[in-house]
């Protein structure tokens, strides 16, 4: 049986610092505020009008009397178990820093399966720096991280023979709050002719980390990929959109289409598809629907699950629930990730996830914005 050592279940809180505070990190403060068991020690943030702003008030909530700061040094000098590392791009330079002072790390930014990226010399670095720092790295997210590797894998386990593994992600990212992400980094609202002959920056990013979420998946089914191939195109907008992100003009970037294939054999065994969207009234008109994932296993016996919010947020951001997915899939392994042995890891030798502090009375914070 395992001892709570090894599974860092509660017995302890864990001093914890959020690194960043987009819509993930805002998501996570209140995680920490409300959840038994944590205590935010920390905030840093890139912004200079953040700067000294109290934690609780860039959450959205009441103060909780932590202040923001933009200094690395100052909050690496903390105390701290683990931090929540969430900005839009990751600095494996500042990661191995956060290391390097004796702070594991959690993050939605990649890293599921290190292994399985194509460029080794940034892993062999956070490897060091966990090493010498004895902490402990480890990715997740919803995708990846979750719905694309930790989820097929649970529904492989019911199958007696498996031919592919397809999954399938529909977001709408028109309530999406960041201009950063969806205009300077996803391209949308750019020439299409433009964004398909030089995809934005983040769409590198994404062929990175889904590349790692078919690796893990993979090496969890025991199978050696030959060739990865991905097929990336645009849909426009047919009149002028406004979302919550900026501004859309008619005929430029309103839909993505994303394909990732993993080949073995000859043949595809894992196949990954995202459609993001920003309106439903595109062309071309893709047909992809509103469920948010899906993974269908092609075999015996074919199984689908699908995977898409209850209810619906109170603002009508229907993308909420997903941001949510994010960050938890990271912030409830920070025990489990704080008692495993210095490295990185990842969940394919990461112990079961018990998410202990969850059933709780309703939040005691009241979220203002």
């Amino acid at each position: 049986m395992s001892t709570s050592t090894e599974t860092g279940l509660p017995g302890r809180t864990y001093r914890v610092i959020q690194w960043a505070t987009g819509s993930i990190g805002r998501i996570a403060i209140r995680h920490f505020v409300d959840t038994p068991g944590y205590e935010l020690v920390g905030v840093y943030v890139t912004s200079a009008e953040k700067v000294g702003v109290d934690a609780g008030t860039l959450a959205g909530i009441d103060p909780v009397g932590v202040a923001a700061t933009g200094s690395v040094d100052d909050v690496l000098a903390l105390e701290a178990d683990c931090v929540n590392y969430a900005p839009l791009y990751a600095d494996v330079d500042e990661m191995c820093q956060i290391l390097r002072s004796g702070k594991s790390i959690v993050t939605p930014t990649g890293w599921v399966f290190p292994a399985g990226l194509a460029n080794q010399e940034p892993v062999a670095r956070l490897a060091a720096a966990c090493r010498d720092g004895g902490t402990s790295l480890f990715g997740a997210g919803i995708h990846p991280g979750f719905s694309g590797d930790l989820l097929p894998l649970t529904v492989a386990r019911l199958c007696t023979r498996i031919d592919r593994v397809t999954v399938q992600e529909v977001a709408d990212l028109a309530p999406h709050p960041s201009h950063a992400m969806n205009f300077d980094g996803l391209g949308f609202g750019r020439d299409p002719d433009d964004a398909r002959k030089n995809p934005s920056p983040l769409i590198h990013t994404m062929e990175n980390i889904f590349r790692e979420s078919m690796a893990l998946l993979a090496a969890g089914l025991g199978v050696t990929i030959d060739e990865y191939t991905t097929d990336f195109d645009v849909a426009v907008a047919k009149t002028d959109l406004t979302v919550r992100s900026g501004e859309i003009p008619a005929g430029t970037v309103g839909g993505m289409r994303h394909e990732w294939i993993a080949l073995a054999g000859g043949r595809p065994v894992i196949v990954f598809r995202s459609f993001w969207k920003m309106s439903d009234d595109l062309e071309p008109n893709w047909g992809y629907g509103t469920v948010k994932y899906s993974v269908s296993i092609e075999g015996e016996p074919s199984t689908t699950l699908t995977l898409e919010p209850a209810r619906k947020h109170p603002t009508g951001d229907e993308g909420y629930w997903g941001r949510v997915w994010t960050a938890m899939n990271a912030v409830n392994a920070i025990p489990a990730v704080c008692a495993a042995p210095p490295g990185i890891h990842t969940h394919l030798d990461l112990p079961l996830v018990r998410p202990a502090g969850l059933v709780r009375p309703g939040p005691a914070t009241v979220v203002r914005s």
